[in-house]
């Protein structure tokens, strides 16, 4: 009679949602689905609901039936079969004992039958995406929970029904995880309890830890140990209370405002007005992993910083597969009306540019740090601490890393991970403004004005966006591996870091700039860009323009950076049709066949695309150079130089060998390039082909890579070696704008319109190699000495160099100093 009734409800219930099953709305993951799960169309299925829901399993029957999955069913006591796949629910599981009904019995009479097995499919359904809150009846009412009633579940899909999602876990083989166990009952409770910690880790990474409200957490901010401290030590002239109230300001100037209906707002306006009028696609990758390290980890993400759309486009693609979006660190510019508030809400905490030397504000950022990692909740932010204007990965800033470390070590309860993101972009919607900003023009300030004239990017289109997951540093093994003692140096309350600290972060901050890196999109309009700007007049034929990106992608493929690096598309034609709308190529028909050519301004662009993946071929375009100026070459003799400018390689491209294994990567580099023909063997040496060989004009193309990176070091080593006393001090600032100078000159004379081509920072890049690898050294007042091997390896700059422009920059030396322009060293 039971069983009766039970089965009129269920019928009447299924009549009742029929109406309402259309009109939900909801995603999966993984995605796609049914290649995501791989499952074995051999063997039953059994999926796993979180929860006793009735509503829960239509959702999953309706999931089931569009992606042509098994579709579940009511099996009652019977087995699931190939072609009858079972439910069970959760809390039926994890009864007590005393409470046996037929699902129970199915799973213990599973265990006990030997020949029996099945793939446990584990499904979260989630309603509205919020975490919950202690706050308004309304959210007690319409939030999604695992206690809700029949009747608050109505309520619940009426409000959440259009922002469902379905997180399925990858299939679990039945008899695997019971034949692991000799006692069949402890096999039950073994697949119970990993079914529920999934459950729980699963609904972490979706949702989040519970959001506390922003009073509460200002006012733990303002009890916290260090900002007591930091308002006891204020100045004399501060008294407490203002002290007190100081720290409050900035407490409200930095904290999040948490809202999941902000999120859900900025999502549907981004997907659809502006991610769909700006970029035909968003390319992700690696979400997959990030989806199985967000149940185990608490993440924090790091990206590369090239637009202010990186955070937007980083939190929408995990938000839209399943993920629960980041807290982010937002510098404080971006705090203006209307933005400030709503990106507030999505997530963002303000801080300022700088900070040193304001006590309480740093001590009550850093409180707010360790609440969120203490809170387990995901944090994103840049290392670069600003965009980069080159399209180069910029040298990282250690400040804030810092405190997420020490925050993340401090705490014992759950694992971090730091994960690198590499976001880059066909066409980088700020390109026109770097431009200008390195040529001098001052950086326009964020506002709502600017935010108003910006719109006219939505009535053009920048190809697509890419994110790529990289490698992620597992942050308690790696300190336990470079900072040994560190579980004895951090106390949970005391700001004090174990000795070492700085020196570690240092070393962290780089090695993950190398994982960025290695991660790497080479997207059409990069591979495009490099070999255009490599051809000697941004000229070159359709066809020799396919062979040279072809060769491109073939050595990417044979000598990856690492197993995260990506491309997109590796048909050259088609690398080149997608590349020439996005990039603005020009093409000039000609009767022996057309050409593709760009401009000078659209030229600056492009080479931001150029430094995006410039590193991808740092060594390989070295080797080649050296066959500039020469026929044959001897293997040890490139390995030699490659040997010695790979110093300045890695600090400039933050690659990712280290110097003890650079002799063999630079012989397997070789080995790629003579498969690829572009090298051949002469007997014990090396040869470049011959000139009228087609391989011959994509080894010059590869060569000319690195020719304006060679440059800059011909530039540094030559003026160093020219200082009319060496060994005496030389005023670091001013020998850096000289180096400028120098380039932008040579810039000027040769007709390049590309300012990165003397940023001052590189130079000062050049510059720390110089000092790690004892040409210079720095004295207190931080002026420099130069050693006098500086002049040695001058002379091996030169030879790195083409005939122009060793001739034009000597040429330029001598008229600057009054020397012979054949000798680096006529003057000291």
């Amino acid at each position: 009679m039971r069983a009766l009734l039970t089965h009129v409800l269920y019928t009447l219930v299924w009549w009742m949602f029929r109406p309402f099953n259309r009109l939900i709305s909801y995603r999966s993951a993984p995605h796609p689905l049914p290649e995501g799960l791989a499952l074995d169309t051999t063997q039953p299925v059994v999926y796993v609901l979180s929860n006793r829901s009735w509503t829960d399993y239509f959702v999953l029957a309706r999931i089931c039936r569009d992606h042509g999955l098994p579709l579940p069913n009511r099996t009652g006591s019977n087995f699931p079969t190939p072609t009858r796949a079972g439910i069970v629910y959760m809390p039926a599981l994890l009864k007590a004992r005393a409470h046996h009904d037929a699902l129970m019995q199915l799973i213990e009479t599973g265990v006990a039958t030997k020949s029996f097995n099945t793939q446990i499919v584990p499904v979260s359904i989630f309603w509205g995406r919020d975490p919950g809150t202690e706050t308004s009846w309304f959210k007690l009412i319409f939030s999604d929970t695992l206690q809700a009633s029949s009747v608050r579940k109505f309520f619940i899909m009426l409000a959440n029904g259009r922002s469902v999602f379905a997180n399925f876990g990858l299939p679990l083989s039945f008899r695997e995880v019971v034949d692991r166990e000799h006692n069949d009952a402890t096999a039950a409770r073994k697949l119970i309890r990993a079914l529920h910690f999934h459950f729980l880790r699963a609904r972490t990474a979706a949702l989040g830890p519970t959001l506390t409200p922003r009073a509460v957490v200002i006012n733990s901010l303002l009890a916290a140990p260090v900002v007591h401290s930091a308002i006891a030590a204020a100045s004399p002239s501060l008294s407490e209370d203002k002290a007190r109230a100081y720290a409050r300001k900035c407490a409200e100037e930095i904290a999040a405002n948490y809202s999941n209906a902000a999120i859900r707002f900025l999502e549907r306006v981004l997907s659809s007005i502006v991610f769909k009028r700006v970029f035909s696609g968003i390319d992700v990758r690696g979400l997959e992993r990030v989806r199985e390290w967000a149940q185990e980890y608490e993440i924090v993400y790091m990206p590369s910083h090239r637009s202010h759309a990186d955070y937007l486009l980083v939190s929408y693609s995990l938000y839209r597969s399943g993920l629960v979006p980041p807290h982010i660190a937002a510098g404080v510019n971006l705090n203006f009306w209307p933005v400030g508030a709503l990106l507030r809400r999505c997530g963002a905490f303000y801080m300022r540019r700088s900070f040193s030397g304001d006590r309480i504000y740093t001590a009550v950022f850093r409180a707010y740090v360790d609440s969120l990692i203490q809170r387990g909740y995901a944090i994103e932010f840049f290392p670069e601490g600003g965009r980069s204007r080159t399209g180069r990965l910029l040298a990282p800033k250690t400040g804030l890393l810092s405190m997420v470390v020490a925050a993340g070590l401090r705490q014992r309860q759950r694992k971090v991970l730091l994960v690198p993101v590499y976001v880059g972009y066909d066409r980088c919607w700020e390109v026109g403004s770097y431009a200008k900003e390195l040529r001098g023009a001052k950086k326009q300030k964020e506002s709502a004005e600017g935010l108003l004239k910006a719109g006219k990017i939505l009535g053009d289109s920048y190809g697509k966006a890419y994110i790529n997951f990289g490698e992620p540093i597992h942050l308690q093994a790696y300190a336990d591996q470079h900072l040994p003692d560190w579980r004895n140096g951090f106390d949970a309350d005391a700001p004090d870091t174990p000795e070492g600290y700085k020196h570690f972060i240092s070393q962290l901050a780089l090695e993950h700039a190398r994982r960025v890196n290695a991660a790497a999109v080479a997207n059409p309009t990069s591979l495009a860009a490099i070999a255009l700007l490599s051809a000697p007049r941004r000229v070159v034929s359709h066809d020799e323009l396919v062979e040279q990106i072809g060769h491109l992608v073939w050595l990417l493929k044979g000598h990856p950076a690492s197993e995260h690096q990506y491309i997109p598309d590796t048909a050259p034609r088609s690398v080149v049709d997608n590349a020439a709308p996005i990039a603005r190529l020009s093409r000039v028909p000609h009767a022996w066949g057309e050409l593709y050519g760009v401009s000078s301004r659209e030229a600056v662009a492009l080479t931001y695309n150029r430094n995006n993946i410039q590193h991808l071929f740092a060594i390989p375009s070295l080797i080649a150079n050296l066959f500039r100026t020469r026929l044959i070459l001897a293997d040890e003799y490139v390995v030699t130089v490659v040997r010695a400018m790979y110093p300045f390689l890695r600090t400039e491209f933050f690659l990712r060998w280290s110097s003890d294994e650079i002799d063999t990567v630079t012989r397997s580099w070789i080995e790629v390039l003579v498969q690829l023909g572009l090298l051949s063997r002469d007997g014990e040496r090396l040869r470049r082909p011959d000139a009228g060989q087609t391989e011959y004009s994509s080894l010059a193309m590869l060569g000319r890579i690195l020719s304006e990176t060679l440059e800059r070091y011909a530039i540094t080593a030559l003026l160093l070696a020219q200082q009319p006393h060496l060994q005496q001090p030389l005023n670091r600032e001013r020998f850096e704008e000289d180096c400028r100078l120098l380039a932008e000159r040579m810039a000027i004379l040769t007709g390049r319109n590309a300012p990165e081509f003397f940023d001052k920072t590189l130079f000062k890049g050049y510059l720390n190699t110089l000092i790690d690898i004892g040409l210079l050294s720095q004295n207190e007042q931080q002026d420099l000495i130069v050693d006098q091997r500086i002049v040695r390896t001058a002379e091996r700059a030169q030879e790195l160099l083409s005939d122009d422009a060793r001739q034009m920059l000597l040429q330029l030396l001598s008229r600057k100093h009054g020397t012979a322009p054949d000798s680096p060293s006529g003057a000291s």
